[in-house]
């Protein structure tokens, strides 16, 4: 793959450079992200392509002249719904939520491809991963993971307001289809809660309350698997964030 000369780069992450070039959007991964993990995102996103999900449409997946692996996706014009709230107050915050917890449960009552990894097996595993929680508290967080009903729902797994692309007549499109499942709705809006705790905290309350109502799911439902997500999350080693995701995990253990 052959970036052009006026690439611009839209954000750059610890595993990877995303960058706008012409009408694609290209993600170059760091020359350690193995080809199978880029590979699977592509498939990720052409199976809720194929179910009906509004998502930026994979154009390619190659090897940048580095021999780094690149994935290319059509690229949707607009701005994220992070930078709409990030300049929102008020009531206009509240539709952009309302829209945004809406296109949530549009993309969970979306039936699943049944190829999607199982999130109950996937979240077992990462939490399993985690040797740095006590041993006692991992079992327990395990075994929730284990008596997860089968679930149905296409389940982002890291839907949040900085993944969303609001084109430019509105309609939302979801980006970054990296850790997507099949699963339990209320688990991955207690994933959401969870980012919006990080990153949008005087929000994340409102968040929980408009999805508990819309989807009429009782928010204990969603604050059971908290803990759950929290501890998976420390698996991905974002040391950025680690504090925070060990407070959610404690605060499950105090009230045990």
């Amino acid at each position: 793959m052959e970036l052009s000369d006026s690439k611009q780069v839209v954000v750059e992450r610890h595993n990877k450079v995303v960058y706008v070039d012409g009408g694609r959007i290209v993600k170059v991964f760091k020359a350690e992200k193995p080809a199978s993990d880029v590979f699977n995102e592509a498939l990720n996103l052409a199976r809720v392509t194929e179910a009906g999900v509004r998502v930026p449409k994979v154009v390619e997946v190659s090897q940048v002249a580095d021999g780094a692996w690149a994935l290319s996706t059509e690229y949707v014009p607009g701005v994220t719904m992070r930078s709409l709230m990030d300049a929102a107050e008020g009531d206009e915050y509240t539709k952009l939520l309302e829209q945004f917890v809406d296109f949530q449960l549009e993309i969970q009552g979306t039936p699943a491809p049944e190829l999607l990894k199982d999130q109950k097996t996937k979240i077992a595993n990462m939490v399993g991963k985690v040797k740095e929680i006590d041993p006692s508290v991992r079992y327990d967080l395990q075994m929730r993971a284990d008596r997860m009903a089968p679930g149905r729902s296409i389940c982002h797994g890291d839907f949040n307001p900085s993944n969303v692309i609001v084109a430019e007549d509105g309609t939302p499109y979801a980006c970054d289809w990296t850790h997507v499942t099949r699963g339990l709705a209320e688990a991955d809006a207690a994933m959401t809660y969870i980012l919006f705790k990080m990153y949008h905290e005087d929000h994340a309350e409102e968040y929980l309350d408009l999805f508990s109502k819309k989807a009429d799911v009782p928010k204990q439902k969603i604050h059971y698997w908290v803990p759950v997500m929290a501890a998976a999350e420390l698996s991905r080693n974002r040391k950025d964030s680690e504090e925070f995701l060990r407070g959610q995990v404690d605060a499950a253990v105090d009230t045990d």
